[in-house]
């Protein structure tokens, strides 16, 4: 859908082309000193970034590796391959700001390949509508067919608050990156116009990647125009922080789209998500957590997600899934086509009636009912309304349907146009 439609004997080509450029950087493999040394005159990396090709899709490719403690740009002019894991920053040391220009295409070649902004860093990635910054594989960035896990994905370590500890650190990551702090008004960076595709992968059982890991990322953080596409796991998943988001399109991302963990507390606006095939048996539109060993944990997960729609699958757990203790607003949106139920809260305690609310939802086609509270046993719609202090409806007639829909699509349509604008 992210794609723009080319006639099918202009994509053979395009294949075709991109399968020979993919072998020859295979190819090429201990002899990247080589190729540097005999394009330097022709083409120019920054320091301590390598050349790895001088035509890629006609571009050439400077892969970056290791850890940059100085301030890096990458250009649209170049490709930019990533190789393992890749640091902006020290982690208590030096920072370094990563600015990325609009139209550029930064790309990883297996799961262990992605990019980790440590806490103190900053990630400047400012696309234009028709200029959008692209995170993806190395074969779909040579036009050739991906899947979900082709590389790794994007994690930002901030200084907010988190409900585990003054500090964490990311379960995927090979290293010991932190994050977490006090700092609510934390500034991460910008990612604006930004396509992350086929991201993902499980580092161990249990500890995967994510299209973007956000770790206590503060609210002067600036995430807008989002889009994760087609990942392995999930599309975004936050653990703690207070950045707030907005215009997100998460399709085709195998576990949860939206995943709000240890104490998020922030608004994401304009959402749409569509599941289409799904890699986990509980795979969520949005699913939120406090903390599994503190259901009690302060401060409490509570995400505010409102003007959005929910497509799900047959393959759908749950459209919307609240536990162990976490809070969740929602208002003004549609959840529907879910195989499960729409909204489930299994949080055992009192305190998921002062902490979930759902003002004007409309729930359509949910196979396995449209509400439920494990604790209380409610499954009607009524019960649950007046429980959690909620407007939840169902499609009951044309007219009623369009009252409900028609206050949800104006909120999100800039998101559906956004959307289209990139097809």
């Amino acid at each position: 859908m992210l794609y723009t439609i080319v006639k099918r004997e202009d994509m053979m080509m395009k294949r075709s082309a991109g399968m020979i450029a993919v072998m020859s950087m295979v190819l090429l493999g201990g002899c990247f000193e080589k190729q540097n040394e005999l394009h330097e005159s022709m083409v120019s990396c920054p320091e301590k970034t390598q050349l790895i090709s001088d035509d890629f899709e006609g571009k050439p490719v400077c892969q970056l590796r290791g850890t940059y403690s100085e301030d890096l740009s990458l250009s649209a002019d170049k490709s930019w391959a990533l190789k393992g894991e890749v640091h902006i920053g020290v982690d208590g040391g030096e920072s370094a700001v990563l600015e990325i220009a609009p139209g550029t295409t930064i790309f990883g070649k297996t799961g262990a390949d992605f990019l980790v902004i440590t806490r103190g860093s900053k990630i400047i990635a400012e696309g234009e509508v028709s200029q959008p910054i692209i995170f993806t594989s190395m074969k779909d960035a040579a036009g050739l067919i991906s899947v979900p896990g082709d590389w790794g994905g994007i994690a930002i370590a901030g200084n907010a608050p988190t409900n585990a500890g003054r500090e964490e650190r990311f379960e995927f990551s090979n290293t010991d990156v932190r994050f977490g702090g006090e700092k609510e008004d934390d500034d991460s960076g910008v990612l604006k116009y930004v396509q992350i595709r086929y991201a993902g992968n499980e580092v161990r059982p249990g500890e995967e990647l994510n299209g973007l890991s956000l770790g206590g990322v503060g609210r002067k953080t600036v995430i807008d125009y989002v889009a994760v596409y087609n990942g392995k796991d999930d599309g975004i998943e936050a653990w703690g922080g207070n950045v707030n988001m907005s215009h997100l399109v998460l399709i085709g991302n195998g576990d949860d789209n939206l995943d709000f963990d240890h104490g998020y507390r922030g608004d994401v606006r304009h959402v749409y998500i569509e599941q289409t095939v799904v890699t986990s048996i509980h795979a969520r539109g949005i699913e939120t957590d406090n903390n599994k060993k503190d259901p009690a944990a302060l401060p409490r997960t509570q995400a505010h997600v409102s003007d959005f729609e929910i497509v799900g699958t047959t393959e759908s757990s749950e459209g919307v899934y609240s536990r162990r203790g976490s809070g969740l607003i929602l208002s003004n949106g549609i959840i529907r086509d879910v195989g499960g139920i729409g909204i489930y809260v299994k949080t055992i305690d009192e305190s998921r009636f002062e902490e979930n609310h759902f003002y004007d939802v409309e729930l359509l086609d949910c196979a396995k009912g449209a509400v439920g509270d494990r604790s209380a046993r409610i499954t009607d719609l009524y019960s649950f309304n007046k429980k959690y202090d909620s407007s939840i409806v169902e499609s009951v007639s044309e007219e009623g349907d369009e009252m409900v829909r028609s206050a949800s699509l104006v909120a999100w349509r800039g998101s559906q146009r956004w959307r289209s604008d990139w097809s």
